[in-house]
């Protein structure tokens, strides 16, 4: 009977995202986000706030459980990294991302890498200041 107990707190373990999330990792670049723009200040963003009325301007696919590393023109690591998410391409209803739903794992001049940490797939807008 122990054996049985274990074995269902295992699987209930994994099934929250507690277990190993076997993701990919994806390589972005600036290419890719064909709306992305730069400041003359200096912030960077992947794509535009809503209303989007161009199609290629949607936000980006964030995967659940994938790492995925940003190609940035900063020319310097950046000293703020700010996500936000929507459940939709064109971003209505966003909300700015946190937990595990974005995780900042690394960042030099040139990318940054996040983790989707969740098990949920969000639309994702990159801005970096």
């Amino acid at each position: 009977m122990r054996l049985r107990r274990i074995s269902v707190v295992a699987l209930l373990a994994l099934a929250a995202g507690c277990g190993d999330s076997g993701g990919d990792t994806i390589e972005v670049s600036l290419a890719d986000l064909p709306c992305q723009m730069q400041s003359a200040q200096g912030i960077w963003e992947s794509a535009p706030l809503p209303p989007i009325t161009d199609e290629q301007c949607l936000w980006f696919l964030f995967r659940a459980n994938n790492t995925y590393v940003f190609e940035h023109p900063l020319e310097r690591v950046p000293f703020e990294v700010t996500g936000y998410i929507a459940f939709n391409s064109n971003g209505t209803a966003s909300t700015i991302a946190s937990g595990n739903a974005f995780l900042v794992d690394a960042a030099d001049d040139s990318t940054i890498t996040l983790r989707n940490g969740q098990n949920q797939d969000f639309w994702l807008r990159l801005v970096l200041e």
